[in-house]
């Protein structure tokens, strides 16, 4: 299906996705589960905008300067929806969405919090961290790393090839 150098970058186009989704839209999730629409082209530009600003200092944007703002909104949605087309497209990234969330909907809920407490929030009274490990009983390093490899554990059961669905076991980290 992919060569190694392909695979490697579908599996890196498909990770920014699923983190552009979860931490740029407001509802990320939905739209990965496919309970909310697709984003249109603007809410695309917006979350690629977003995205941007959380870029290092040094990151050089590879666009000239002299585009115009609708160049920038086209160029964006074509971006975007090529990584959906790697992906095979919205209804596979939903139904793997949804069986992902189902075998470990402990870890799907972690990382949902983590976005809306610790990521998204302020709070100068409780460790944001903290909170969201209490509530599920585990440490802060758990939630830590459930929310590092989310967005790459959901790009590689995307890319599984189809025929490997029924062999595919989330293993808990």
């Amino acid at each position: 299906m992919y060569n190694s150098r392909n695979f490697w970058r579908c599996l890196d186009r498909v990770s920014n996705l699923v983190e552009l989704l979860i931490m740029c839209h407001p509802q990320g999730f939905g739209v990965l589960l496919g309970d909310v629409a697709v984003p249109t082209s603007r809410e695309v530009h917006e979350m690629m905008n977003a995205g941007r600003v959380r870029m290092p200092d040094d990151f050089q944007p590879s666009t000239r300067n002299n585009e115009t703002e609708a160049e920038r909104i086209v160029y964006d949605r074509e971006y975007f929806d090529e990584s959906v087309r790697m992906a095979d497209g919205w209804g596979h990234i939903n139904y793997v969405s949804r069986e992902f969330k189902n075998a470990d909907s402990r870890m799907w809920s972690i990382v949902m919090d983590h976005v809306r407490f610790v990521t998204n929030s302020s709070s100068r009274y409780m460790s944001k961290l903290g909170y969201v490990a209490a509530r599920y009983s585990v440490s802060p390093r758990t939630v830590t790393k459930y929310r590092k490899e989310f967005p790459q554990k959901l790009a590689e059961a995307i890319l599984l090839p189809a025929t490997e669905y029924d062999n595919f076991y989330l293993l808990p980290g």
